[in-house]
């Protein structure tokens, strides 16, 4: 179920997205199906059947995660020679944290907030492998990367394939004009070290496991949420597919 992968990778990577669909929920309780039936055929019958159908894909305000879980949002992978988009002018990508101030080794909940500032519908694709990752990186004041184990990552059992994904596949939502998405990223504040116990427990294309170990001393961070966004372009400060915001541990 791609909703509780989403889930649990976010939460898997400290703030670092089988393949299933949505399903219609099913009603178990017993109904009377005497009284109404006749409205019912009746609304059946006048509904116009030329009339055009909502498009799940296009959104003008919702949970960027729930839009990226829907199958109808699939479509093929990109092909090497389609260039990427010009985003500026057209979409605002902000992050915010909920409170700017923690404690060492307590939590935030990020916001990341994706708005059309066109007057042109605008589609975005992202990366799902199988689901849509947003994995967090810290930084401290001297830019440094400040999440990830101090230790050299261990070399994977003989015979143990690459831990990344073997395949990926495509989602396209269309934002309307003056459309948003929004997402909520969890981010501790807290040092991580490799974890080979849980080599075996987790999916190979969240990379080799973490778990925290102990908490980030007090100062300012930076924390970037990575979008798996494709077809952007961008610079070097990756402004549009990895927005970041600071985060005050005092």
């Amino acid at each position: 179920m791609r909703k509780l992968l989403l889930l649990a990778s976010l939460i898997a990577c400290g703030g670092q997205s089988a393949d299933t669909k949505p399903k219609q929920a099913s009603n178990t309780e017993a109904t009377d199906t005497t009284g109404d039936s006749t409205d019912a055929d009746a609304g059946a019958a006048t509904a116009d059947p030329n009339a055009p159908k909502k498009d799940p894909c296009s959104v003008f305000e919702g949970d960027l995660g729930t839009v990226l879980m829907q199958a109808a949002c699939e479509v093929p992978n990109p092909k090497p020679e389609e260039k990427a988009v010009e985003m500026k002018g057209k979409l605002a990508v902000t992050l915010q944290p909920s409170a700017q101030f923690i404690s060492p080794g307590s939590s935030d909940d990020l916001v990341l907030t994706l708005t059309n500032k066109s007057n042109a519908p605008l589609p975005l694709f992202f990366t799902l492998d199988p689901t849509p990752r947003f994995p967090t990186e810290t930084y401290d004041k001297k830019d440094r990367r400040v999440d990830m184990p101090s230790a050299k990552q261990p070399a994977l059992p003989s015979g143990m394939p690459p831990r990344e994904a073997t395949s990926h596949e495509t989602a396209r939502i269309v934002l309307v004009p003056n459309g948003t998405v929004k997402l909520t990223v969890p981010w501790s504040a807290v040092k991580m070290r490799w974890a080979p116990e849980k080599l075996r427990g987790t999916p190979p294309e969240e990379g080799y496991p973490r778990v925290p170990a102990g908490n980030l001393p007090r100062g300012t961070y930076t924390i970037r949420v990575a979008m798996p966004m494709t077809l952007v372009f961008e610079g070097m400060d990756r402004e549009v597919s990895a927005p970041k915001t600071q985060v005050v541990v005092k």
